[in-house]
């Protein structure tokens, strides 16, 4: 370890990091991510550097224990410090001592890089409310992957940490988790400095400024979904336990109840939060109390079949909390728009700041930048901070390593840039530019059309809908509807139901699959006909609904949807 700790945060990384170990020290790791967690600021930038300093040094056992404080920080320390490790100059110092071509055999340091950027492809970069800002994570991906590295599989256990979490939040929990990330990603627009960032941060900044009412109205709207979820889940429990209770027989190690009593158990002090946030509402307030009485009887009814007290348990009656087939029902009923329409997934939308220059503070814009760092080795997603005119004839002397350097460029660059270095043209074969500077007829026209015509219909946090339209005639389509799996979890006993209005006639045509893997897309399919009987009309409405289960815990998205071709 070269440089000498000169922070609080350095000092703890660096004692955590020390090569005098015997092992990692988890605890140490924790009180580093609850540093982070509680300074933030400029805490989570200057960690990410820290740490991938130490992951390059010499010394082995230093790297891995760096890449182990990594993985905490990951897991731990939500937005703020992915954004960070989504950096391209984090990413190219994280695989600096990467050789340009794979060797034999990897090192135990490489080893755990590929698994963690593996990792993070396949789960934040995929199921991250905020994984448009973590694009350079899959644009490292996919270099290493052309490059020839082959990545680790992901365990299922890892994946799960940093997946979306189904346990119920309160309504100042998801306000304070926008607002960091909100202020996070207004830190890193303003460190950038660049016009474009800076338009950026201005727009931002209006909208954590102006926008509060929204922000709580979304917010209330995210926490509607858990309360929904949890219902589901209560529902579910409810009628294990009853079977339970009727059989005589119940398993207090089965793993879905253990899972369900572990999510309900857990919602409770949530629940209870959340009943003093909406005083203002009375309707609100007995719907939670309501499930706040149910909650606490399936608690206590599982405690007594655990401890042997059938007699006592089977005088525990409970209420459903209306999450099961009756409104499921309503699906058939194209005119009931009660429950029609599902909430849309929540848009990044930031919260007031009380003083919103004040998380600026932190940040120093006086302190040189390090020159090499950020550079990379023999693998880099290209310079840092390119400027306008970034092609230039320097690039032809000699060959040009950076596959990603002219993916940012325009299509009508120099071609003597593009023909400098034949022989290492990684873009040739996928890269989307040189295609365009092919003639016309070289590529081909007829998939154009349905490319336009696929659209999403609803996109949640487990699953994608889209569908293909292709109109016949002013009063028949077809459509073809399309569903994958987003998360790491697949989805299982996958049902898709549709309704149309009188006026309407629609035939369905078997469903395929019922079955969804992990990052399973278009897995699951189904074709259907739409006819008018009262002559040409411009838009055509649908009602549908999706049933699947997640680890044996049954969920339904329902919505309303116009077709228009």
């Amino acid at each position: 370890m070269s440089a000498p700790p000169s922070s609080s945060l350095v000092r703890k990384i660096y004692r955590a990091c020390r090569s005098s170990l015997a092992e990692p020290d988890l605890s140490l790791n924790l009180a580093v991510a609850d540093y982070i967690n509680e300074k933030q600021g400029n805490a989570p930038r200057e960690a990410a550097k820290t740490v991938v300093n130490l992951v390059n040094s010499k010394d082995t056992h230093t790297a891995i224990f760096a890449l182990t404080l990594l993985d905490v920080l990951v897991k731990n320390c939500g937005y703020p410090f992915h954004l960070q490790i989504s950096r391209k100059e984090f990413l190219n110092e994280l695989v600096k001592r990467f050789p340009e071509r794979p060797p034999s055999r990897y090192s135990r340091v490489q080893k755990m890089i590929l698994g963690a950027i593996e990792e993070w492809n396949q789960t934040i970069c995929k199921t991250s409310r905020h994984k448009e800002d973590l694009g350079f994570i899959r644009d490292m991906h996919r270099l290493l992957t052309y490059k020839g590295y082959i990545f680790p599989e992901v365990k299922p256990e890892d994946a799960s940490v940093l997946n979306p979490s189904d346990n119920l939040k309160s309504i100042e929990e998801v306000q304070r988790e926008e607002q960091l990330a909100q202020s996070a990603k207004l830190q890193e627009l303003v460190r950038r400095g660049r016009p474009q960032d800076l338009k950026e941060a201005n727009k931002l900044m209006k909208i954590m400024a102006g926008f509060k009412d929204d922000t709580i109205v979304e917010s209330k709207a995210r926490v509607a979904e858990d309360l929904d979820r949890l219902k589901r889940k209560a529902d579910v429990f409810s009628e294990m336990l009853q079977q339970s209770t009727n059989s005589g027989q119940f398993d207090p190690n089965d793993e879905t109840l253990v899972e369900l009593f572990s999510a309900l158990k857990v919602a409770q002090p949530k629940i209870q939060k959340i009943i003093t946030e909406e005083q203002d509402d009375p309707d609100a307030v007995q719907n939670l109390l309501q499930l706040n009485d149910s909650v606490n009887l399936l608690v206590d009814k599982f405690n007594l079949l655990k401890a042997g007290d059938l007699t006592n348990a089977s005088k525990i009656k409970v209420a459903s909390n209306g999450s099961g087939v009756q409104q499921s029902l309503n699906l058939i009923d194209f005119d009931d728009d009660d429950s029609a329409t599902a909430t849309p997934p929540p848009q990044q939308q930031g919260t007031t700041v009380d003083d919103l220059l004040g998380d600026l503070n932190s940040l120093s814009f006086n302190n040189p930048p390090q020159a090499n760092y950020g550079l990379g080795g023999d693998i880099s997603l290209g310079a840092t901070s390119p400027p306008p005119q970034s092609l230039s004839p320097q690039q032809s002397s000699g060959p040009n390593y950076d596959i990603f350097a002219q993916l940012s460029q325009p299509s009508t660059s120099s071609p003597s840039v593009a023909a400098s270095a034949p022989s290492f043209d990684l873009l040739s074969g996928f890269s989307q530019p040189q295609q365009q500077q092919q003639p016309q007829q070289q590529q081909p026209q007829p998939p154009q059309p349905s490319l336009k015509q696929r659209t999403v219909v609803n996109e949640s946090q487990h699953l994608k809908f889209e569908i293909d339209v292709s109109k016949h005639s002013d009063n028949f389509i077809s459509v073809k509807a399309f569903f994958t799996n987003l998360g790491a979890i697949p989805l299982t006993n996958f049902q898709f139901l549709i309704a149309v209005p009188k006026s309407l006639t629609l035939t369905l045509d078997p469903q395929v699959g019922s079955f969804i893997p992990s990052f399973g897309k278009d897995s699951v399919t189904q074709s259907f006909k739409i006819a008018s009987q009262q002559g040409s009309i411009p838009s055509w409405k649908i009602k549908w609904k999706v049933n699947y289960s997640i680890n044996g815990s049954p969920i339904e998205e329902t919505a309303t949807y116009t077709i228009t071709v």
